[in-house]
């Protein structure tokens, strides 16, 4: 399955012609990799075919420019998208670019009248916001600018508060920024706002003011965009195998999907945990504090690998969304009982568990997605990948599922972790799952020995020393670290 056709820039601003719509999608400057696809996925979950999208490459046809242009079948789509996009700050209706404010002016004069003239009347409030990208403006330049699109004739009153369109002037300049790639050329666009997006969403979820949170807990960031990748929606049912302290069900119940967990460790869904004040924390005192308890729909002690479903339940989700163990926080355990042990308690009673290898895992996972969704649905995982061990080829497949995305996000030096999207393609046939696994044999992955590689030294690599940092008034490593925008 691929994405939507991706265009070189032809360096001109691109028209709307046939009934469809060029606009610029300006992207956040981070987790570059997922941008694309978690647009894609919520074009895709609001019923639109890929084949009706087309991407056009920023200017420079430089990709970690945030600038993209995206081609779409119907005017109410930005809105859309920019309601549930996690990684865009709007949509734009560009009327002209440039390098220089010469060509600014030009290519803005050359904007057909049919679509500058609406927003030009005497009736419409307006107001101009200028947005700077990789620098920043002074007031006395802020003036500036103003004064440089005087040649726009607009016939309105200017309107901070109430305007009835929102003018964007945005000017990018990277040559000067270390933390940006100087392969982002120099660029100004103006335009309209068309739709822009809110991150309040973010804000409201976050992990920090979340009751009941644990060291695996998923970014609130990361778990809607794994939400919006599985194409999550109202009146979904969504399973998410590992569920832990419940923060990609909590993102997949906000989007108003029913959610179900699930869990080996029966103290995290079950005993949870006691607060400062000792009240007593679990998964359901995250639902009670955003009150989405009613999409809730359960919560089950259980093993993937020796699940408790029962047997010949199929397409049951529309969504199965997960972070399997994978050995770095929290290592992987299945089921195993030890023969000839009595159950005298069966309530009280905790089963025991042995070591779950990845490749192991990954298997159990991909055949109960195969089983237990529709037709249609997806499967959203994480794979750790390290750059010495990584290939392409051992990213498990299963014959009813289809692979959709592998997006990378980088975490250290030493390993990152990829995003697999996988749909549902046709049904599950237990004859052709069983003869696949067969012919691959034991589920073995060069990365089963992540947990060595990232904690083990590095031939060569000499401690560098402390340095006292007033600021913290502490000791602190001095090597210097810089934050890649791939993470």
């Amino acid at each position: 399955m691929r994405g939507a056709e991706v265009l070189r820039n032809p360096g001109r601003v691109l028209r709307n012609e046939g009934g469809s719509s060029w606009y610029m999608c300006y992207f956040l400057h981070r987790l570059l990799d997922f941008r694309v696809p978690d647009v894609e996925s919520v074009i895709s979950m609001l019923g639109y075919t890929l084949d009706l999208v087309q991407w056009q490459l920023p200017h420079g046809n430089e990709p970690f420019s945030p600038f993209w242009y995206l081609r779409l079948p119907n005017i109410e789509l930005p809105r859309l998208i920019a309601d549930r996009a996690m990684l865009t700050k709007g949509f734009m209706e560009v009327w002209g670019e440039g390098s220089t404010w010469e060509e600014l002016q030009e290519s803005i004069e050359a904007c057909p009248a049919a679509i500058k003239d609406p927003w030009l009347k005497e009736d419409i409030k307006f107001k101009i916001v200028i947005e700077t990208y990789g620098w920043k403006l002074g007031d006395e330049n802020h003036k500036d600018c103003i004064q440089k699109l005087q040649f726009i004739p607009f016939q309105g009153s200017v309107d901070l508060k109430h305007a009835d369109v929102k003018m964007w002037l945005i000017l990018c300049k990277t040559s000067d920024n270390s933390g940006i790639p100087d392969t982002v050329p120099d660029r100004m666009y103006f335009g309209r706002e068309v739709s822009c997006s809110d991150r309040s969403r973010v804000d409201a979820y976050a992990l920090k003011k979340r009751r009941y949170i644990g060291p695996t807990s998923m970014d609130t960031e990361m778990a809607f965009i794994m939400a919006n990748m599985g194409k999550v929606q109202k009146g979904n049912m969504v399973l998410d195998p590992y569920a832990g302290t419940g923060s990609i069900l909590v993102a997949a119940a906000a989007f108003g999907a029913q959610v179900m967990g699930a869990d080996i460790d029966v103290r995290v869904i079950k005993v949870g945990k006691l607060d400062d004040q000792g009240q007593q924390l679990d998964v359901y005192s995250n639902f009670q504090q955003y009150s989405l308890t009613p999409r809730l729909a359960g919560l089950l002690r259980m093993d993937v690998h020796m699940h408790s479903l029962r047997p010949g339940l199929e397409e049951a989700f529309h969504a199965i969304i997960g972070d399997p163990p994978y050995g770095v926080r929290a290592g992987g355990r299945k089921s195993m009982p030890k023969p000839g042990i009595e159950i005298r308690n069966r309530e009280n009673h905790i089963i025991a568990t042995a070591p779950y290898t990845l490749g192991e895992c990954l298997r159990d996972l991909l055949d109960l997605a195969a089983r237990l969704l529709v037709v249609g649905g997806r499967l959203v995982y994480f794979f750790p990948s390290a750059p010495e061990t990584y290939r392409e080829d051992e990213i498990p497949a299963h014959p009813a599922l289809q692979l959709v995305y592998n997006v990378e996000q980088i975490l250290t030096t030493r390993y990152s972790r990829r995003l697999i999207v996988m749909e549902k393609a046709e049904k599950y046939d237990a004859k052709k799952a069983s003869d696949h696994h067969l012919s691959l044999g034991e589920p073995m992955l060069s990365i089963d020995r992540l947990h060595d590689q990232v904690y083990e030294q590095r031939p060569g690599k000499e401690c560098t020393p402390s340095v006292f940092d007033k600021k913290s008034n502490d000791y602190q490593d001095s090597t210097k670290r810089f934050r890649s925008k791939l993470v």
